[in-house]
């Protein structure tokens, strides 16, 4: 909309009305932009998150294999104990 119709928009009748709607024409493109940025951030975040649980979740089967390895020698242990 070139400035001499928006000028003669704001001054005439409604102009209130005609400024406002500018107004939150701009707000909104800018805030369609903020959420497309935001929805993006939310996807890599997730994604992240993803990694990281897959990632502990790997390492907690390490963990738990060490542990039944742990308690297999010390049952043979006491086998062995009770046996002497």
């Amino acid at each position: 909309m070139p400035n001499n119709e928006i000028i003669k928009a704001v001054m005439g009748q409604g102009g209130a009305l005609v400024l406002a709607c500018i107004v939150l024409y701009q707000v909104m493109s800018q805030y369609e932009t903020l959420i497309d940025t935001m929805i993006q951030d939310n996807k890599e975040d997730r994604a992240m998150y993803q990694q990281n649980m897959s990632e502990l979740s790997k390492h907690m089967d390490k963990v738990n294999e060490t542990l039944e390895k742990i308690q297999e020698d010390i049952s043979s242990i006491r086998a062995q104990q009770r046996k002497e």
